[in-house]
């Protein structure tokens, strides 16, 4: 034999083995299929029609690998078209009797159909009368925001197809009295960039608009949570904490709603009144029970606290003077440190108020601090190693085993499989540098939830891309993070993508977000790892 036919013969050969080997690893149920080669890559015979007679498997989500079999497929892949559920499917070959191809997103109707063509001529097409049983998975989406092509960043109200970027968006959280307007806290001194102050996302009339201006806020305009008290009277007071660079800094600011107002939900926030003084307030936090507020202190990483007696006369406007810790006033007690200098820690009270997250943020480690009836105790490490601020590292794994790269933020999220346990609550986190959701469950059990997908875009783990959560979506410097227990979706402010991502099932996700995929763009003002 010549050495060409030769050659001939064994890249013919390699195909129908490498064929046969992704074909042996699809699986039903977790069961191997053995495809029926059939008539051994026979091309496509445009005198006979094509037939689709079955599939396996025949259900599954996106990305499921699937088998069609039939007859006169034909043995090139460029002339196959497949389309599930009317979207198009990846076909990775095909050999007379057996196409192999890939469930895409978003096909929800299972309906088959295979077509032969060559550009846009159709020699050929089969609807199967067999459909594919499509199931809905938990994607990654965009709610709103956006970079423009000239990489600026600049920020307006409107609605949330058009209310350009969301500038920083560091800690969110819901309004206790209308779960459809959920509260951004953007942060205009960190290198994120410059927030707008206090944000609302309207979902009843999808609009974005600015409720408390950065310049709302006495002597600060880094606001880095939010928080609600409820007075004796049922009325609830928003608690904005603050960071300042001093000691006579405003730390704590409260506000109260006044109805009637122009904005989209019909009301806005005014009598904003500074309760706390302190330097660096990174969180400020109401406890669920008791109703005391907690902040904390970045220069001597002290955590203080100030009785709910003392916040109702603020709330009722018996008292103005603002709380100072280190003064004769004793409203703020000084309860525990957290560990040394300038540590900068955020304060996650569990819903139940057994106990609190101090999220160590330029130190890379989680800390768990009891609640005694009365105030926390001292805390102790439940997940992390305590690493130099500009050291990160990602590794999941139990207690010290975990790595982080600036956990930010994070909220509980009930798990039914723990119900009846002491603690049915999961914390799922936003792991800044290293752009990804993690979960930590109560026994210390560090998993990555979503986030630095997309290996075929590039070799980063940061970035802009929608779909499944850890095959294909990615984040950039995540930082707050909300959960809507209604529909058990999450919301992701993506600090360095300028949106509010959102992670739910397909179905409530917009059309043309799905599988959305844009190249990563450097952005400005952005220290990758």
């Amino acid at each position: 034999m010549k050495q060409k036919e030769m050659k001939a013969c064994l890249v013919i050969l390699w195909g129908m083995f490498t064929l046969t080997t992704f074909l042996l690893q699809s699986c039903d149920n977790g069961k191997e299929v053995t495809p029926a080669l059939g008539s051994g890559g026979s091309p496509f015979n445009p005198q006979l029609p094509i037939s689709v007679k079955e599939i396996s498997p025949t259900n599954g989500a996106a990305g499921q690998k699937v088998l069609i079999y039939g007859e006169n497929f034909g043995n090139d892949p460029s002339l196959i078209e497949v389309t599930i559920g009317g979207q198009k499917a990846p076909v990775v070959n095909v050999q007379s009797t057996v196409i192999y191809c890939i469930v895409p997103t978003k096909a929800y109707s299972g309906e088959i159909q295979v077509t032969i063509k060559q550009g846009e001529e159709i020699y050929s097409a089969e609807v199967a009368e067999i459909k594919f049983e499509y199931q809905r998975q938990v994607v990654v989406s965009s709610l709103c925001g956006a970079t423009s092509e000239q990489g600026s960043n600049s920020a307006k109200d409107g609605p949330f197809n058009d209310c350009g970027s969301i500038t920083n968006p560091c800690f969110m959280t819901w309004d206790p009295e209308d779960h459809n307007l959920l509260y951004d806290a953007e942060d205009a001194g960190d290198a994120e960039g410059v927030g707008q102050g206090i944000r609302c996302f309207d979902f009843t009339n999808k609009q974005v608009y600015t409720m408390i201006p950065k310049n709302s806020f006495v002597g600060s305009q880094r606001c880095r949570t939010i928080d609600f008290y409820k007075d004796d009277n049922g009325k609830y007071h928003m608690i904005v904490g603050l960071a300042q660079g001093n000691v006579n800094s405003t730390a704590v600011m409260m506000f109260d709603r006044i109805e009637g107002g122009t904005k989209p939900c019909g009301f806005t926030w005014g009598n904003g009144r500074v309760i706390a003084q302190n330097q660096g307030c990174q969180a400020a936090a109401i406890h669920p029970t008791t109703g005391d507020l907690y902040f904390s202190n970045y220069q001597n990483s002290l955590l203080y606290r100030v009785k709910k007696y003392v916040i109702e006369e603020f709330a009722t406007g018996k008292r103005t003077t603002p709380v100072r810790p280190g003064t004769a006033d004793d409203a703020a007690q000084t309860i525990l440190k957290v560990q040394d200098k300038e540590w900068e820690f955020n304060i996650m009270i569990h819903p139940t108020g057994k106990y609190a997250y101090f999220m160590v943020i330029n130190r890379n480690y989680i800390l768990r601090s009891d609640f005694n009836g009365e105030t926390f105790t001292a805390p102790y490490v439940i997940a992390g190693v305590n690493s130099n601020k500009d050291t990160y590292v990602y590794q999941d794994g139990v207690g010290n085993q975990a790595r982080f790269g600036n956990p930010y933020s994070g909220v509980f999220v009930k798990n039914p499989e723990y119900a009846g346990n002491s603690d049915e609550y999961d914390f799922y986190l936003t792991d800044r540098h290293n752009h990804a959701i993690r979960i930590l469950s109560p026994l210390g059990q560090v998993t990555t939830y979503a986030g630095r997908g997309s290996a075929s875009l590039n070799s980063n783990p940061w970035g802009y891309a929608n779909g499944r959560l850890r095959e294909d979506a990615r984040f950039n410097r995540p930082k707050g993070i909300a959960w809507d227990e209604r529909d058990n979706t999450i919301y992701v402010g993506d600090a360095n993508n300028y949106r509010i991502r959102k992670i739910g099932l397909e179905e409530d996700v917009p059309e043309e977000d799905i599988n959305e995929y844009t190249p990563y763009k450097k952005e400005k003002n952005n220290n990758f790892m």
